[in-house]
């Protein structure tokens, strides 16, 4: 379980940034999703999803880690995502529900297992 560390502590620093103050609302078009704030989202849950599979490699398939474990891994960062924004709607003055952030997160998991896949291939 030791493994799991580095994506716990990537969690709370996902957390942390999450509950920040925020500036001003967004405004809800396809233009906004290329903006650096959503580039943010992308690496920051792009990493999260690869500290969780990198946890999945070491504990249970030092082999190969099994595509029911990068689902999950991908579900959980997706998942986090969403809460992160509800958390922010709910809870935090100053903060706003995006779902272009939520889009981003999710590209962000996606691009996390995808970039991992492409580092083993090249490690081989």
């Amino acid at each position: 379980m030791k493994a799991f560390i580095p994506a716990v502590i990537w969690g709370l620093v996902i957390l942390v940034l999450s509950v920040m103050p925020g500036s001003s609302l967004p405004d809800f078009s396809l233009f906004n999703l290329f903006q650096p704030d959503k580039a943010g989202h992308v690496i920051v849950y792009a990493v999260f999803v690869a500290l969780m599979l990198y946890g999945f490699y070491k504990n249970y398939f030092p082999e190969k880690v099994a595509t029911s474990k990068v689902l999950y891994a991908v579900l959980i960062g997706i998942c986090y995502g969403i809460v992160m924004e509800l958390l922010q709607y709910a809870f935090f003055t100053g903060r706003n529900f995006d779902v272009l952030d939520i889009i981003a997160n999710i590209i962000g998991c996606f691009v996390g297992v995808t970039s991992l896949k492409l580092f083993s291939l090249l490690l081989r």
